[in-house]
């Protein structure tokens, strides 16, 4: 197929990118090292915005898809194991946040006083005669 203008493409088919895919994790066994995006674009000598931008298309996006769930499964994995800081932060760089909620809840009504004797009879009732002062 003739290419119609720009770089060459740098993978033929799903079935080259899958290939060399194979090959990039058969590398990271021997060597022992963790999967990355980056990894496989240094491997394929392409940018890794390549590997992005191939992501966008129907022909690749499904490989390139399992590929980065494959990536993501391996940090939750080590994180879950070793606990690394380093790998939460590349989490939060794939949607994953560390974001604590909290829930406040009020568990008296505010106290709207008007006048003195209503501030006097509010001490009275709450088991001083007197209001607290600093």
């Amino acid at each position: 197929m003739a290419h119609a203008g720009g770089r060459p493409r740098a993978f033929k088919s799903v079935e080259d990118i899958e290939a060399k895919i194979q090959l990039y994790k058969e590398y990271l066994k021997t060597e022992s090292k963790p999967p990355t995006i980056a990894g496989l674009a240094y491997f394929l000598n392409v940018d890794r915005g390549t590997i992005y931008n191939y992501s966008k298309t129907d022909e690749f996006f499904n490989t390139i898809k399992k590929y980065r769930d494959w990536v993501i499964m391996n940090m939750e994995e080590f994180g879950v194991t070793k606990g690394h800081s380093g790998i939460i932060f590349l989490m939060k760089n794939y949607g994953y946040t560390d974001k604590h909620e909290y829930k406040v809840e009020e568990t008296t009504a505010p106290v709207v006083i008007n006048d003195a004797d209503e501030v006097a009879e509010w001490y009275r009732t709450h088991g001083t005669d007197e209001p607290y002062h600093r």
